[in-house]
This record gives C-alpha cells, sequence and structure tokens, in this order.
C-alpha cells in the first residue's frame, strides 16, 4: 500500500484529475500547507530565517511566531508556556529597541535545532495541532525539553 506522500507525489504538477477531463481544482491555503509539509518537511515556520552571528558562527534564528506555527498553536499560546515554565525560556534576544518611547526587550528567538527539537517531541506525544495541551499530565515533555535544550545551546557555546 502507498503512502500519502507517494501519492501526492506522483500526481504533483498534473492538470487534470487522473481519469478526468475536469481540471483540477484550484489548491487553498490549506492543501498548500498540506502539499508543502508533505514535500518539504516543514508547514512553513522555517520560511523567514534572521541570520546573526552566535558565538562568532553564523546562525538562523526564529522568532516565537515560528516556533508557534511549527506547532501549530498562536503566539499568544507558546508566550503563555513560557511564562508558565511548561517550555524553556528563549535562549536568544534580538536587541532591544524602543516602542513609543519605551525601552521595550528584543525578540524571542530560537534556533533552527530548538525547534526541530520541539517538534520532535511535540510530534511523539502527538500533540502537534492537538486542540489542548494537557501540562499536568505531560510533566516529561517538559523535562525532556529543558534537558535537549540545554544540551544544544551549550554544544552551540562550545563551537
Amino acid at each position: 500500500m502507498r503512502s500519502e506522500d507517494e501519492i501526492l507525489r506522483a500526481f504533483e504538477g498534473l492538470d487534470t484529475a487522473p481519469g478526468s477531463r475536469h481540471a483540477r481544482r484550484d489548491p487553498t491555503e490549506r492543501s498548500e500547507q498540506q502539499r508543502k509539509k508533505v514535500f518539504t518537511g516543514s508547514n512553513g515556520w522555517d520560511e523567514n530565517p534572521i541570520i546573526k552571528t552566535v558565538n562568532g558562527i553564523e546562525t538562523e534564528l526564529f522568532t516565537i511566531g515560528a516556533l508557534a506555527q511549527a506547532l501549530e498553536k498562536e503566539i499568544v499560546t507558546v508566550r503563555l508556556w513560557e511564562k508558565k515554565g511548561y517550555i524553556p525560556i528563549a535562549p536568544y534576544r534580538l536587541r532591544s529597541k524602543s516602542l513609543n518611547g519605551k525601552k521595550v526587550g528584543g525578540n524571542r528567538v530560537y534556533t533552527r535545532e530548538l525547534i526541530e527539537i520541539t517538534i520532535e517531541e511535540f510530534e511523539r506525544r502527538g500533540l502537534i495541532g492537538s486542540a489542548r495541551v494537557e501540562w499536568n499530565k505531560l510533566r516529561d515533555l517538559t523535562y525532556t525539553l529543558v534537558e535537549r535544550w540545554s544540551q544544544a545551546t551549550k554544544q552551540n557555546r562550545e563551537s
């Protein structure tokens, strides 16, 4: 039996549906996201990296919006999780900026590796795009993320 990925790849680029004279339907935003996820392994969270030098190495950094998109959650939800300690605090921030005459902290940013670790752990537990995350039943997720993130940031410092 063929996987959905193989089927999508086999029919990619066809103007008509197989066995039909009718043109294929125009893609919707959801179908485009699905197609992108199948072919690139990403739902588009990594389209706009910020390239900065971290410890002398050019590094791709992504905003909290990218992390939220990767987990298929709202930004406000990810901020709340960070505030409550369910996920580790962003290890990097961009420079502070001035907003309406007040100095505010820079954007929270994450490396590609940190987001991929988070995606992997959420997928392992079936939480990507889920309606709700029951954190009181997932204490191991918090501990795993803290451990893996600290290992990843430690390796980046040593590199």
